[in-house]
């Protein structure tokens, strides 16, 4: 099993890019440690999925009634180097559906840092690897390490980016029955944000998937109590995000033209006062997690995220979690959760209100009008869905497992995990995905 030897507890670790700051490690552990005892330690990972739905839309991205193996299948590995006592290096890369396009794999060099522990109780990293946000993020890549079949996505999606480049730091107080662990970060980030369009808006904007590059500086804490076989934690995290084509879309102005008939805009291309614009968004993030043993080995797993956005009405603003119980029954550890996300009701609203409004096709410049209407409705990506899954993992061996789970999903006012087909809304859907996968380390 791929383990940080220099953090306190094992986790697996994640870079990607870094390939400067991983060279500047280098140097910097070269010097003065001639002399130290050089180790490496090579591990890998690697799930092979598949899920298929009862619907014949696109789900998270790539599940349908077709089936797909793209959606829970990754093979990574992972080389860690001790330089010595207190120094080392961690490198990951691994193979996986691209995060910036639907039709590709990519294979990436996920994590690169430099760990150094002065003490024992202090750890410090340097490079890229994983934003320390929920329980399992550490290692959401490595399905070996939990019994989910897949990580709750309402959760775990709402990650504004699943690594950082920065500087890290953790320190730990110990006592016989429990374990303090302040975590913090700061940093910068670049990744992709996907946006559906039902029907697109030719020639700016064309129907179907839209990613869109972010620029983020982020920063947080984080504070963890272990005691016995319980776990608690709770973090704040902050980040400023800029979209790499420019401004941003802070609200949609509202175009009266006669009483009852009406438009929103949405683009700066369609008639209107001119649509309010922020250099960066500002996004506040709270989780809260947890995980206790109950009598008769039973497990309660449940965490809450709350992102907040402070300058714009989008509909990424949004609460989500889950709360799962699991019990080992020999090789076996069934489970069952419940998992949901929504948006703010002001999102909510700004939603519906775009996608319902439209004016009559004898007026000026109608059928452009309406179609920046569902556009606009589309770029807010807006969540309200909620989820029920049971599942079992069986564990063949320590380092693999096989999964199976079925889930069954209900959408409210919209869910911008649904591809919705042209001329149909995303809401008040319910599906069903089954999922079935086998998972490594080695």
């Amino acid at each position: 099993m791929m383990v940080d030897p220099f953090a306190h507890s094992p986790k697996l670790l994640r870079v990607q890019r870094g390939t400067g700051l991983l060279v500047l490690a280098i140097m910097v552990c070269s010097t003065g440690q001639a002399r130290a005892e050089i180790s490496h330690d090579l591990s890998g990972f690697g799930t092979f999925g598949g899920a298929v739905s009862d619907q014949d839309f696109i789900y998270q991205r790539f599940v349908h009634d077709g089936g797909t193996i793209n959606r829970d299948s990754v093979i990574g590995v992972q080389l860690d180097t001790r330089l010595g006592d207190a120094w080392g290096l961690t490198l990951q890369a691994k193979a996986a559906p691209s995060s910036h396009s639907d039709n590709a794999w990519e294979p990436t060099l996920n994590w690169a840092f430099i760990s150094w522990r002065p003490t024992n109780d202090w750890l410090l990293r340097a490079g890229r690897l994983r934003l320390p946000l929920l329980l399992y993020s550490a290692n959401q890549d490595v399905g070996g390490t939990f019994d989910f079949a897949r990580l709750p996505t309402d959760a775990y999606s709402v990650s504004p980016t699943p690594d950082v480049n920065g500087l890290f730091f953790a320190k730990t107080w110990l006592s016989d029955t429990w374990e303090w662990t302040l975590e913090g970060y700061l940093g910068t980030a670049h990744t992709d944000w996907r946006f559906y369009l039902r029907d697109g808006l030719e020639p700016q904007l064309a129907a179907g998937a839209l990613y869109n590059g972010l620029d983020l500086n982020l920063g947080g804490l984080v504070l963890s109590l272990r005691a016995g076989e319980h776990y608690w934690r709770i973090g704040l995290h902050r980040v400023e995000a800029e979209m790499d084509y420019g401004t941003l879309i802070s609200e949609y102005p509202y175009v009266s033209l006669e009483p009852g008939i009406g438009y929103y805009q949405t683009l700066p291309d369609i008639p209107g006062p001119g649509v309010p614009t922020v250099d960066k968004i500002s996004i506040d993030v709270l989780t809260l997690g947890a995980e206790i043993a109950l009598p008769h080995d039973v497990r309660l797993i449940g965490e809450y995220v709350r992102r907040r956005f402070n300058n714009a009405t989008a509909g990424p603003d949004v609460h989500a979690g889950y709360l799962a119980l699991l019990r080992p029954v020999g090789n076996w550890t069934p489970y069952l959760y419940w998992s949901g996300i929504r948006s703010t009701d002001d999102a909510l609203d700004l939603y519906e209100l775009t996608n319902r409004a439209r004016v009559p096709a004898s007026l000026p410049n109608a059928s452009l009008i309406n179609a920046a209407q569902v556009v606009g409705a589309d770029l807010r990506a807006a969540l309200d869905q909620q989820s029920l899954a049971i599942g079992t993992s069986y564990s063949l061996s320590p380092t693999s497992k096989l999964k199976a789970e079925w889930m069954h999903v209900r959408t409210g006012r919209v869910s911008n995990f649904i591809d919705a087909p042209s001329g149909e809304d995303s809401g008040g859907r319910q599906f069903n995905v089954f999922s079935l996968s086998y998972s490594f380390m080695f």
